[in-house]
């Protein structure tokens, strides 16, 4: 029985290492598994750069873009005159002057006569003159009509010459207007012209949301009363952080960017300010320095570890 025993034992030793042997491989194995399946936290631990999606970015920078107002309009004088008979019932017997005339003041404009045989008090023929120098626009003299004192005037002069933009400024622009800015105006036909605001009217259409405003331009032979004509109104300059455009995503809520900051997604709703070519500016919401996506995307999503590369590395 000693001998069995002992046979029994040594077997038993024999086979304690042959059957726990797989124990430590599999353990090591797990581990490469497990490593391999979590790259980032591996990778974390020895100290290395996290692994993410790549994605481009750019840091927002200041810049100042030109802000503007556009308006849009017609030409008018910028003072009217008008000239009308000083005798009611006389009929025109001879027009001196066309529309575009230049005239003088005082100049004759049209003579006028009683009808024969019709009595009335007063001269029997008088002359209707210009009540100041500028050009004639719109006359309505007609040979042989009888002029009246109360109707229409026979002719309206632009005093001077000079000219306006009358347009129309949507109510939530107007506070950046003020008299004596800059203005580019395009006017049909003609081309651009310069001019500068003159006047902006304290009333206000509150059905259109308007107000108007005018534009001086001044003499210019070529333009027209009545011709249509927009114009961009220089308002000064506003200065801002400033992205791409193509960083600017618009969802449900409205334009947000993504931020990345600690190699993490962050997503923040922005007000659009300024556009300039392909660069808009950003108000509140982004300070300079920050690294945003350029190309925002749906498929990133906050908190997302990426891994952020500038264009230029990126080539």
């Amino acid at each position: 029985m000693n001998e069995t025993a002992h046979r029994g034992g040594a077997q038993a030793a024999d086979a304690s290492p042959a059957g726990t042997a797989w124990v430590p491989r599999l353990v090591g194995l797990g581990l490469v598994v497990l490593a391999s399946l979590c790259p980032a936290r591996a990778q974390d631990q020895r100290g290395r750069d996290p692994v993410g999606m790549a994605v481009t970015v750019e840091k927002a920078h200041r810049e100042c873009f030109a802000d503007t107002v556009r308006v849009a309009g017609t030409l008018v004088p910028r003072e009217e005159s008008l000239a009308r008979p000083d005798v009611d019932g006389q009929r025109i017997t001879q027009v001196l002057v066309e529309d575009g005339a230049v005239v003088t003041e005082g100049q004759a404009l049209a003579r006028l006569a009683r009808p024969e045989g019709q009595p009335g008090q007063g001269p029997s023929a008088t002359t209707v003159q210009a009540p100041a120098a500028g050009t004639v626009i719109g006359s309505t003299a007609q040979l042989g009509a009888i002029a009246s004192m109360s109707g229409p005037p026979l002719f309206r002069i632009v005093v001077g010459r000079e000219i306006e933009l009358q347009a129309d400024v949507p109510l939530v622009r107007v506070a950046k207007l003020k008299a004596a800015q800059p203005a580019r105006v395009e006017v049909a036909g003609v081309g651009e012209v310069e001019g500068r605001v003159r006047a902006i009217s304290t009333e206000a259409d509150m059905a259109a949301q308007s107000t108007r405003v005018r534009i001086f331009i001044g003499k210019d032979d070529r333009l027209r009363v009545g011709t249509f004509a927009d114009a961009i109104v220089d308002a000064g300059t506003i200065c801002a952080a400033t992205i791409s455009l193509s960083a600017i995503l618009y969802g449900p809520l409205g334009p947000i960017v993504q931020v990345v900051r600690n190699n993490t997604i962050e997503t923040r709703p922005v007000p659009v300010g300024l556009i300039s070519g392909d660069k808009v500016q950003i108000s509140e919401g982004l300070n300079e320095g920050d690294l945003v996506v350029a190309r925002a995307g749906s498929f990133l999503r906050e908190g997302d570890t990426v891994r952020p590369m500038f264009a230029a590395d990126a080539n």
